[in-house]
């Protein structure tokens, strides 16, 4: 019995996309050998969100030898959402799976030439943020650093060796960019190779990149580096978007098809109310006929974000049977995330006291100019 599908929500038909990645540009499926003999037992696979990659098979074999890695970067322009912090869950279960030291570049640089931010201070403090969440998840000490991109003196080294090995024309073809683009954005590609080579080229590490589909030019572009200088590949694994509140896919630029960290109980709950269901008309086509899981955005965050495949099976039936209505699913989602929310701002609260030894340079400044921010902001409100 299929539990999550996700392509039947509206306005979130990627299916065509999903086989693209796969037929046009050379990844491979997630099979079931693969997941049996590697014993891939996350709620992400069996759910099939994690559905291609790029020689997993690989990498999985490396780490039964010996010390591989895992790069898996964030754009620090937002508060992070629920759809961010699920996906470095996983992340975390790859690290405890494989025994992996993993790098976490936090991209201010690629946020301000593409405009996300308007300033670099900006990215800075959500920077500080965003890394303060992720940690707050339980990655290992001593197996877990990050950077950020612009305070990072031996990542621009790379990029300017790697950069040789890229032309504008290649650049300018992956990714659809046109003569109007800034500088940056065409080195960005270089900065980006290299995040991912970085361990490889530090440390000889094998690494495993886990990315959403639209990250997969910047792949393509860092294997073919990395056969050039004669170096290990690196793997990637791909996961599918999650739907958003509002039934088209999450983004931290749409504030209603997502929750923040930083939302308020009564932003949740407003959230929440609007969201798309599967439900009837009325209460009595409800009892009769049954809800329609397959199109509700509010099933498909509590067995994403909650459930294990157990209870999202028996929410799933008594939706079917007419037993739930939506008001009282919605009710259960919202009461999950306000409790989830306020254990993870517990968390990061105690994590500010350690949050710089996980840097690989120092933030000393950096948290001074996120804690002036927060207290102003605290003060504001």
């Amino acid at each position: 019995m299929r539990v999550f599908g996700i392509e039947e929500v509206k306005g979130l038909s990627k299916k065509a996309d999903y086989e693209r990645l796969i037929e046009e540009f050379g990844a491979k499926p997630i099979t079931s050998d693969l997941v049996s003999r590697f014993k891939l037992d996350h709620k992400f696979i069996e759910l099939k969100l994690v559905f291609a990659h790029r020689d997993f098979d690989h990498y999985l074999e490396f780490a039964g030898k010996g010390e591989v890695s895992i790069v898996s970067g964030r754009g620090p322009s937002n508060y992070m959402h629920l759809g961010h912090l699920i996906v470095f869950d996983f992340i975390r279960w790859l690290q405890e799976k494989t025994d992996a030291i993993t790098y976490i570049p936090l991209s201010d640089d690629e946020k301000y030439v593409f405009g996300k931010v308007k300033k670099l201070k900006d990215g800075w403090f959500y920077a500080i943020d965003n890394a303060l969440d992720i940690l707050s998840l339980g990655f290992k000490p001593g197996k877990t650093y990050l950077f950020i991109s612009t305070r990072m003196q031996k990542i621009y080294e790379y990029a300017i060796t790697l950069s040789r090995y890229l032309t504008y024309n290649a650049v300018k073809a992956t990714f659809g960019l046109n003569d109007s683009c800034n500088t940056g954005v065409i080195f960005y590609a270089a900065v980006q190779a290299a995040h991912i080579l970085y361990p490889t080229l530090e440390r000889n590490l094998p690494v495993l990149v886990p990315i959403a589909m639209d990250q997969d030019p910047y792949m393509r572009l860092t294997r073919d580096i990395a056969e050039r200088i004669k170096v290990v590949k690196p793997a990637s694994i791909y996961l599918k978007y999650i739907v958003g509140l509002t039934g088209e896919p999450m983004s931290a630029s749409k504030p209603e098809t997502c929750i923040f960290t930083s939302d308020t109980p009564d932003i949740i709950k407003r959230k929440v109310w609007n969201t798309l269901t599967g439900g009837r008309p009325t209460v009595k086509e409800q009892r009769k006929l049954g809800g329609e899981p397959d199109k509700c955005v509010v099933y498909q965050w509590l067995t994403v974000f909650f459930y294990n495949i157990k209870e999202a099976k028996e929410h799933r039936r008594k939706c079917l049977a007419g037993e739930l209505l939506c008001g009282e699913c919605k009710r259960i989602l919202i009461e999950k995330l306000n409790k989830y929310l306020v254990t993870l701002r517990q968390k990061k609260k105690k994590m500010l006291d350690k949050v710089e030894k996980y840097f690989l340079h120092e933030v000393g400044d950096l948290i001074e100019l996120y804690l002036a921010r927060i207290e102003n902001r605290e003060h504001n409100c």
